[in-house]
């Protein structure tokens, strides 16, 4: 496991690196930016698998989860820039962020989830696996939605011209819209079988316990499903539903971070 773990690590410094690295479309180092990339979510694959052949398998803790939905946001990451210009901006963010939940993993992974022991090992990993994609999900979606709300600002300054990047308005909306639209239902069940988790450790003690965690899921959810809503109901869409989508994240994180220090 560790070969896999230095070499995805150096490839994701690499990468971050080559999207850092020079403005110009032609320059040389950018150009490889990409292959660093993909080559690094190979090399973080295998590290996954490695640590499962080890029995740390990705629902066996929060880190190793953060760690395989980090992977899945860098893949869908590549997956969704494949057929149109890549996005460098949203690229040179997921690199570093493929890094941390690598380490992380490797770190922190052995981790046993708080519960394990007393609740249904098939909810905890079923609320693992949900939270996993719905991590992964709301890091591209928020990707997204931050490279809308950069774009449409310098259009608004007169900084950006239209067609410039290759990439419009209308499509970073168009497919923010997707995003969510995917991942909401995912997140919800995440935080329906986070909370029957919860009752049955403790019965609704543990709630108020967690008080942070389910006010921050709650926001989250609000946020997320008013975005869907309001598009379908008064067409809403663009800087607002970015917005929107953001507070959905920075809830996430919350929530992220909250479990960590509980571990």
């Amino acid at each position: 496991m560790l070969p896999f773990f230095i070499l995805a690590a150096l490839a994701y410094g690499a990468a971050s690196f080559a999207y850092g690295a020079g403005t110009d479309e032609g320059s040389p180092v950018k150009q490889w930016a990409r292959a660093l990339l993909a080559g690094a979510a190979l090399l973080h694959l295998g590290t996954v698998g490695a640590q499962c052949v080890d029995g740390n398998h990705p629902f066996k803790s929060v880190f190793l989860a953060t760690s395989l939905g980090l992977l899945i946001a860098v893949a869908g990451f590549l997956a969704i820039s494949a057929k149109r210009r890549p996005m460098r901006a949203l690229g040179a963010v997921l690199a570093p962020l493929g890094l941390i939940g690598l380490t992380l993993g490797v770190v922190m992974g052995p981790a046993v989830p708080a519960g394990a022991g007393t609740v249904s090992a098939d909810l905890v990993r079923a609320h693992i696996a949900l939270a996993t994609v719905g991590v992964s999900g709301f890091v591209l979606a928020a990707g997204v939605a931050g490279l809308y709300l950069g774009m449409e600002r310098r259009l608004r300054t007169k900084q950006f011209q239209p067609g410039q990047s290759g990439i419009s308005l209308r499509g970073l909306d168009r497919l923010h819209w997707w995003l969510v639209l995917l991942v909401t239902p995912v997140f919800t069940l995440a935080i329906v079988t986070g909370a029957i988790a919860l009752l049955r450790e403790g019965g609704p003690e543990m709630l108020g316990e967690r008080a942070i965690e389910i006010a921050a899921a709650a926001i989250a959810f609000v946020a997320s499903s008013a975005s869907l809503v309001s598009r379908a109901v008064w067409g809403l869409r663009g800087r607002k539903a970015a917005w929107l989508t953001m507070v959905a994240f920075l809830c996430m994180v919350l929530i992220l971070v909250s479990y960590a220090v509980r571990s």
